[in-house]
């Protein structure tokens, strides 16, 4: 039977999301800390000779204050379902057209000198230049060092990585691309096991660069062969497995004291401090009544506007017929044109950002007001980014944006906005932030006999107690968040 080909037309129908240049400009300025939109400014302003700068006049159009939230007259379950404006202009007009409102307050109150200690981020940084890097490579790694937390690690996966550059950076990438240059050369970087994407992954880059650690070549097979009996903390499977003597388990479970499960904390003062030399993006005040208010701080930040003579230069020539000008002319003139098109777009993407930042933080200071009138982290309510956006209208990725790399300050410290944003656990029926059950966890554990101390099968029973809907599964992996060993490593 004599066989051929055939082609076949299939039509098929999609739906993609489109973004206008002003959306995406925007989307690019909002993840950029106040460093680096300062820098971004510069950069536009002198590749656009027509974009000026004016000073910024430190009025109030960015003060978030309005009447007040949470005065005591409106009770302490009014989370006002209509706030107040978020800008005292309560237009949104006003954040069109060439000038944009500025953030109010004198920068002399947020002025703090940085001192010669280099934070975490910048340790990692400054180690990049150790190696022969491609513009792209050092793009990359940047964005990864910029995802690792405070215990220096990474816990947020590559393909979510991925998508995030893609959308915040227009970086395209995937995730072997990101494993690669996570292994080979974020991986080398020190502190040893910084970068790593669990405690075993951790543990097992510190061995492997310590080659005069006691019982590595053990240790290399524990990690390697056994990863799963070493989270269980199943040491006599590990025991029975590699044909240990007791005096061998001992010596490998004592070697362990010379790894660190938090490489992020092993930097020393720069790491500790480095919450409180960061100049925040937001100040939240208290006036001691109960009423809050806040206000945007982009020190450095000045107005733009397009230059008087290139607009009226434009308009001149939109009078005119230009049939019949020279070349040169009408070259000239799209030229001209396309730089006051682009500066517009800046300015307005910058504006865009702006109110973006506001609005996010409105309703952060709404949702949890409970924790910004007394500080107390587990008055904090469960909060999604999901839920943030639904209320402020913005895309969950722009509301993403809006928190990467950005903090507040508030009356109790220097807090990442990502950091008010918790799960939910239960107690008793009603819906309260992990934190709450976090710190009865812990409280539960400083509170043991050091001599016999709670197994997390007892750790859930007496959570269970206290109206905790929790599994033992969920207790070990927060018992773990908090850097408290299992049991047998807790026993005296």
């Amino acid at each position: 039977m004599r066989q051929g080909t055939s082609n076949v037309q299939t039509l098929v129908q999609e739906q993609r999301q489109q973004l206008s240049a002003i959306q995406l400009l925007a989307a690019q300025l909002t993840a950029l800390s106040v460093e680096e939109l300062r820098a971004r400014i510069e950069t536009e302003c002198s590749e656009n000779p027509w974009l000026e700068r004016r000073e910024n006049p430190n009025d109030d159009s960015l003060d978030g204050a309005g009447d007040g939230y949470g005065s005591e007259a409106d009770g302490e379950d009014d989370y006002r379902e209509s706030p107040d404006e978020y800008a005292a202009s309560g237009d949104d007009d006003d954040w069109g057209g060439d000038e944009f409102p500025q953030a109010s307050g004198n920068d002399e109150h947020f002025s703090r000198e940085r001192g010669d200690d280099p934070t975490f981020y910048d340790l990692l940084i400054q180690q990049l230049g150790e190696y022969d890097l491609t513009e792209r490579q050092r793009a990359l790694i940047e964005y990864l060092i910029g995802s690792i937390d405070d215990d220096g690690l990474l816990r947020t996966p590559l393909f979510q990585i991925s998508d995030e550059l893609f959308i915040y950076r227009n970086l395209e990438t995937n995730e072997r691309e990101l494993e690669e240059l996570l292994t080979q050369y974020l991986h080398e970087f020190e502190p040893y096991g910084v970068g790593a994407r669990d405690l075993v992954e951790c543990l097992l880059i510190q061995v492997r660069h310590k080659e005069d650690l006691p019982m590595r070549r053990q240790l290399l097979t524990l990690f390697e062969q056994y990863a799963d009996e070493f989270r269980k903390n199943h040491w006599d499977v590990i025991q029975r497995k590699m044909k240990l003597s007791e005096a061998e388990l001992s010596a490998m479970r004592h070697a362990l004291l010379h790894l660190n499960p938090r490489p992020g904390g092993s930097v020393g003062r720069a790491a500790e401090e480095s919450a409180q030399l960061i100049v925040p993006d937001f100040e939240v005040e208290n006036d001691g009544n109960g009423r809050l208010s806040f206000r945007l701080h982009e020190p450095g930040i000045p107005l733009l506007e397009m230059s008087d003579d290139l607009t009226a230069e434009l308009d001149a020539y939109t009078k005119n017929d230009l049939s019949n000008a020279r070349r040169d002319v009408v070259e000239a003139l799209r030229y001209k044109r396309n730089l006051f098109n682009n500066g517009t777009l800046f300015i307005n993407a910058l504006a865009q950002r702006r109110q973006s930042l506001l609005k996010v933080m409105n309703s952060i200071l709404k949702r949890q007001m409970p924790y910004f009138q007394e500080g107390d982290e587990t008055m904090l309510r469960p909060m999604t980014m999901t839920e943030v956006a639904e209320e402020t209208g913005l895309d969950v990725s722009t509301v993403s944006r809006v928190c990467q790399s950005k903090s507040v300050s508030t009356p109790y410290g220097t807090r990442p906005l990502r950091w008010f944003f918790t799960s939910k656990a239960t107690k008793e029926g009603i819906d309260v932030s992990v934190r709450d059950m976090l710190a009865s966890l812990k409280s539960l554990i400083d509170q043991e006999d050091k001599h016999a101390p709670l197994s997390d099968d007892k750790l859930t029973e007496q959570l269970n107690k206290q109206g905790y809907a929790v599994a033992r599964r969920t207790i070990a992996k927060y018992r773990e968040q908090l850097g408290i060993p299992s049991t047998r490593l807790r026993r005296i």
